[in-house]
């Protein structure tokens, strides 16, 4: 009798532990698992601060901390990534070890600064394990690789700055460009190169087909300033994103002008 009730709870524990690995951060989740085979190439696509859980499923603070984790991620859209990793599995061990994870959950974040080899360094964060707490850390890691111009440096940048890169411009009638401009620009990081033109002359606004500020400008095609296409949606990081990925990236970029109307 004692041995079939030691063996039933046994199974119990199992079954708790298999329902933790299924039920923690699953498809609806705004956190995303990563694993040893992706894990550098998923980093290495974005400059954005990312937040990265190292967890095991049978770590009770790591369950405690699961809802404020998927919170903050989901406050971060936009300008931060939040992912987790399992180290209970075999194949992320050599990873977690990598990393030096000691004990469920390590947090680490991983800025925009990278290694000689490419590879983003990380930091522990040490901070409060709360989504206020932790999306306000992923603010003030943003970085902003939005170059400032003014009107008449706008084709010296489409024409001579990386020739091999497409750009992606806003025109604003603010001074500083917004957080959602700067974790647009951190996404596409080394792909795409970023501007931001304040106030800009009635002459350039009147080229490109702009009536109204803000407004945001792909030029596809590295070296052409005649080819251009002005984002018309709303001013929110999945669309914006998608809009610029299909633009700047597309293999045969069309050239076509719209009316902008959002606001940044």
């Amino acid at each position: 009798m004692l041995v079939a009730t030691y063996i039933l709870g046994l199974l119990a524990s199992v079954a708790l532990v298999a329902q933790g690995v299924q039920g923690m951060y699953d498809k609806g989740s705004a956190v995303k698992k990563l694993h040893a085979g992706n894990f550098d190439r998923v980093l290495d696509k974005t400059s954005q601060p990312t937040f990265v859980k190292f967890l095991a499923p049978w770590c009770g603070y790591c369950k405690s901390l699961e809802p404020e984790y998927e919170k903050a991620a989901r406050r971060s859209q936009g300008i931060g990534k939040f992912y987790a990793v399992d180290c209970d599995e075999d194949k992320n061990r050599g990873l977690c070890a990598r990393f030096n994870v000691k004990g469920f959950p390590t947090l680490k974040v991983f800025t925009e600064k990278r290694t000689k080899r490419g590879s983003r360094r990380s930091v522990d964060y040490q901070g409060e394990r709360t989504a206020g707490a932790m999306s306000k850390f992923a603010r003030t890691l943003l970085p902003s690789l939005s170059k400032k111009l003014s009107s008449g440096d706008l084709e010296a940048f489409v024409a001579g700055s990386d020739a091999k890169l497409p750009k992606a411009v806003l025109f604003t009638d603010l001074r500083k460009a917004s957080d959602l401009w700067k974790g647009i620009g951190a996404q596409f990081d080394r792909r795409i190169q970023f501007a931001h033109v304040s106030s800009p002359g009635k002459d350039v606004l009147d080229k490109l087909g702009i009536g109204k500020l803000p407004a945001i400008v792909v030029f596809p095609t590295p070296q052409r300033v005649d080819l251009f296409q002005v984002y018309k949606g709303e001013a929110k990081y999945t669309p914006l994103a998608k809009f610029i990925a299909g633009t700047a990236l597309a293999k045969k970029p069309a050239a076509q002008t719209e009316s902008a109307h959002d606001e940044l």
